[in-house]
């Protein structure tokens, strides 16, 4: 895609109507939201951006503000700041299309780490039945532990098959609490940056990429990300990368 240039004579009429908007309307009817989607339409792009950063850091994005987020830094040329919009956009809305787009930019580009995801489609039911699977399992498992010591109380036995039936469901409840996120990626957004061997500065390096790369998150340490790179655990600065997770 080409870069996206502003022409000056959309600015003028636009701030026009900006001042004669501010000094007749009152501050509380002002709408982000419409205001950037109204520069965006007005081909004012990377002032669009601003406000719908603005918005995304308040959290007050939707999925088409991710979307178009990325469409802004594609025009621009960011390739990173791109391929992170558009897969957040793919995190949220679960579009194939987006996620085709991204492997094509990421093949175009000779990017690692975007290989196709076969678990991709599992976490995502996961996800948008987390609900339904905490409720059953509790449900079961709560139902199973009443009836054990129901039956104790009434047989004055123990039936061992209910008590093993509870904790059963009891840890198929931990599990899926605490293994059913998935993991999280980062995309590498400044180039070159210096994957080490070891958490310090001093340590051996172990690569040198450029933007764009997506990795796997691992774990933190002080200022730096443990990640998978080729196979390999190493390490990059927090600041290095960009972590594909909607709050």
């Amino acid at each position: 895609m080409k870069k996206i240039q502003t022409p000056i004579l959309n600015i003028l009429p636009l701030l026009i109507l900006l001042i004669g908007f501010s000094q007749s309307s009152p501050a509380s009817t002002f709408d982000p939201i419409k205001q950037a989607d109204s520069l965006f339409k007005a081909k004012l792009y990377t002032q669009s951006f601003d406000l719908y950063h603005k918005l995304f850091l308040e959290k007050k994005y939707s999925q088409a503000t991710l979307l178009k987020m990325a469409f802004i830094q594609e025009g621009l040329g960011h390739l990173s700041q791109s391929l992170y919009y558009l897969n957040l956009y793919y995190q949220a809305s679960g579009d194939e299309q987006a996620l085709s787009k991204v492997n094509e930019v990421a093949k175009k580009n000779n990017l690692e780490g975007y290989e196709s995801d076969q678990t991709a489609p599992l976490y995502k039911f996961l996800k948008d039945n987390y609900s339904t699977f905490v409720g059953a399992l509790a449900t079961c498992a709560i139902f199973c532990l009443s009836f054990f010591i129901y039956q104790h109380k009434k047989n004055d036995q123990k039936p061992i098959f209910l008590a093993f039936l509870s904790l059963f469901f009891l840890g198929l409840l931990f599990v899926f609490l605490n293994f059913s996120s998935p993991p999280i990626h980062g995309i590498i957004s400044t180039a070159p940056v210096y994957l080490m061997k070891g958490p310090s500065s001093g340590a051996s390096v172990a690569a040198i990429v450029d933007e764009g790369h997506r990795i796997k998150i691992i774990d933190h340490e002080d200022v730096w990300l443990k990640v998978a790179w080729k196979k390999e655990e190493v390490f990059i600065k927090k600041n290095q990368i960009l972590p594909i997770t909607l709050n």
